[in-house]
């Protein structure tokens, strides 16, 4: 009876922990910049800082990628594993079991728009 009881409790902390950590804030790993709405050839009369551009890595683009409801396929231009949800891309790298992920925003409409080109 006293193992069930600390196996209970065992499972209640470690469900607890899990539901707290789900809205815990940590810092971000990865880059950003303040772009242009092309990156590629861009036109000369194109404002040069209507977007920010994020490239997440590390633990941030895993959570990120784990949090996408999306069935990952295998990503043409890099071979990884890519969940795709609108213009918002992750890719998981078997090799190297590491995570990226790539958007921007564009500043003026707030909406999410691709992050790099192929």
């Amino acid at each position: 009876m006293k193992t069930i009881a600390l196996l209970l409790l065992v499972f209640l902390q470690l469900t607890m922990t899990t539901l707290l950590s789900a809205n815990e804030w940590n810092d971000i790993e990865g880059t950003y910049a303040i772009t242009g709405a092309s990156v590629v050839d861009p036109l000369e009369d194109e404002p040069v800082n209507s977007h920010i551009r994020l490239s997440l890595s590390g633990e941030t683009a895993k959570h990120l990628y784990d949090a996408m409801k999306a069935e990952a396929v295998v990503d043409e231009c890099t071979g990884a594993r890519a969940k795709n949800i609108g213009e918002m891309q992750c890719l998981f790298y078997e090799g190297d079991a590491s995570y990226e992920c790539y958007f921007s925003i564009n500043i003026a409409t707030q909406r999410i728009e691709y992050g790099i080109p192929c």
